[in-house]
């Protein structure tokens, strides 16, 4: 049984509307914390609209690839709580080539002008709530950063040559976690990047079934990374699984 006891931890979770930051979302809240739920472009039809009434969650407009937006959303936060527990960069798109499935090597023409976007969101996005909301997250006791990546952008475990825009803009954020890491641990902080793995989500236009598992199975084993993050404290930066196994940088 989940618990649902209220506590006086925060959360703020970036592309918060679908996938696996809206299971995130669903998990964090049914154990008590208060949620702030980074949505970009939030409709009528956003499936986060199904958890609005929830006690606890404030849905936060935010562009990721857009710093004013950011910017703005920090401040919207700040003035609701003083501090921040946990942050979690979820936020990611796939490139064109990605979406469609196809392998382009070296040899194909390549969309790298598309590419530019995925590094946007994926590691700058991640870069700009960082560095908009470390302020608040400083003030929490458990002062840590999530970055979800994947192991697409090892670069030690790399065996293939195709979609370089999505792996290239992951080992961008691993490399922005590690910056990140080595400040914070001057101030009590730790960041993890974590690869939640194959998960059955519409990130290519349609539900991926052939996937190992649902969003909200990854999303219940972060927590309970989270619930133990104790364990872990001696590490300021880890590259991790959803199951605390190490992966190769």
């Amino acid at each position: 049984m989940l618990n649902t006891e209220k506590t006086n931890k925060t959360i703020l979770i970036t592309g918060a509307n679908h996938g696996l930051g809206l299971s995130l979302v669903n998990v964090f809240l049914n154990h008590g914390y208060t949620v702030f739920a980074g949505v970009f472009k939030l409709t009528n039809d956003s499936q986060i609209q199904s958890l609005k009434e929830k006690e606890g969650l404030y849905i936060v407009d935010m562009d990721v690839s857009d710093s004013k937006s950011v910017e703005k959303a920090a401040e919207y936060v700040g003035g609701i709580t003083e501090s921040l527990e946990i942050l979690i960069n979820n936020a990611g798109i796939l490139c064109q080539d990605s979406y469609n499935m196809k392998n382009y090597t070296i040899f194909d023409k390549l969309d790298v002008d598309s590419m530019r976007e995925v590094y946007d969101v994926n590691a700058l996005g991640a870069l700009r709530v960082a560095n908009a909301f470390t302020p608040l997250l400083m003030k929490g006791d458990e002062k840590l950063l999530i970055n979800i990546s994947s192991e697409a952008g090892s670069i030690m475990d790399c065996t293939v040559s195709d979609w370089h825009g999505y792996r290239m803009s992951k080992a961008a954020m691993n490399m922005a976690g590690a910056l990140i890491s080595n400040e914070y641990v001057k101030h009590g902080g730790r960041v993890w990047q974590i690869h939640p793995g194959w998960m059955q989500t519409y990130m290519h236009g349609e539900r991926n079934d052939r996937a190992h598992h649902s969003s909200d199975f990854s999303a219940e084993h972060i927590y309970r990374l989270v619930k133990n993050a104790d364990a872990q404290k001696s590490d300021s930066l880890v590259f991790m699984d959803i199951l605390g196994e190490p992966l190769p940088w």
